[in-house]
């Protein structure tokens, strides 16, 4: 199988369209093609279906897609590797939740670097089920994710609590927002949610299913792509959001926003630090200072 075409089948099926990838690769359709044919010669099965209107995975499409994104990422994190081989000093990959990797591990990177000025770092924002996927398959060396429930993890695999991200219902510090909600009032309230899958979204909804509701019972809510998004929404009044403290928390101190409680609604996330046994000095390294530092080395 060549990775090359494996890469373009991956980019075809999100797009929805070969013209589409081939403009974007600067190659002509006919060779992008070609080299379809060729992953599915090697796949001994068709995967995609041509029409007008663009392409549609076939079932063993779906298969293969569902495979792609790790199996690329794995070849070129392994390229990545060799590149880095005989270096000063060994890149250490880190994930995290999107909160934790914005607001959070910047500043303790930023120290952990003055205690180690060999490491390198490289941080990238994931959702936690993919972390600990990543964790397990060698993409990352650290996670930091959210505890949403019992993780089956493999025996080599390290699970540490490491602290609790508190989640707050974040609206406009204006007098029209009340500083108490009840379960009633917030279903009556225009909550901002987010697109696609998201941890926030995901211990929301549990907490409605819990007390009976589910995502049709909120009278109005907004999906906006991310934390920035929703603070812009909140700043014009357009609605309320549950964010991380640590995403608002300027805004709170500055009294631009108000924090607004919803009595029994428990939103808070239990943060984990997910890292394999065996690891490299550099690994190791930060890991025990980090347990030694805590969540005071957040910003």
């Amino acid at each position: 199988m060549n990775i090359e075409s494996l890469k373009f089948f991956y980019k075809i099926a999100n797009a929805g369209s070969i013209s589409s990838i081939a403009g974007e690769a600067h190659i002509s359709q006919s060779a992008l093609s070609q080299q379809i044919s060729k992953l599915e010669a090697d796949m001994s099965c068709k995967l995609l279906e041509r029409s007008n209107k663009g392409v549609v995975l076939t079932p063993a499409g779906e298969t293969v897609y569902k495979f792609a994104e790790n199996i690329i990422r794995t070849y070129d994190e392994m390229l990545d590797e060799i590149k880095t081989q005989g270096g000063v000093g060994e890149l250490i990959k880190i994930e995290a939740c999107s909160a934790i990797a914005n607001y959070a591990l910047p500043c303790t990177l930023m120290l952990a670097n003055k205690q180690f000025p060999s490491h390198k770092y490289e941080l990238k924002s994931r959702l936690s089920t993919d972390i600990a996927t990543d964790v397990v398959n060698n993409i990352c060396d650290i996670g930091f994710s959210y505890f949403t429930g019992p993780l089956r993890l493999p025996k080599d695999v390290v699970s540490i609590k490491t602290g609790i991200n508190n989640i707050v219902l974040a609206g406009k510090n204006i007098p029209s927002n009340p500083d108490v909600l009840s379960i009633e009032e917030l279903l009556d309230a225009c909550i901002i949610t987010f697109t696609g899958r998201n941890d926030i979204n995901d211990i929301l909804m549990n907490n409605l299913k819990k007390l009976g509701y589910a995502r049709d019972n909120l009278n109005c809510h907004m999906e906006v792509e991310g934390i920035e998004g929703a603070k812009i929404m909140i700043s014009r009044n357009y609605g309320l959001a549950f964010l991380p403290y640590i995403s608002v928390k300027e805004e709170l101190y500055k009294k631009d926003f108000k924090q607004i409680k919803v009595p029994d609604f428990n939103m808070d996330l239990e943060m984990i630090l997910l890292f394999k046994k065996s690891h490299s000095r550099q690994v190791e390294e930060f890991i025990s200072w980090f347990i030694s530092k805590g969540t005071k080395s957040f910003c």
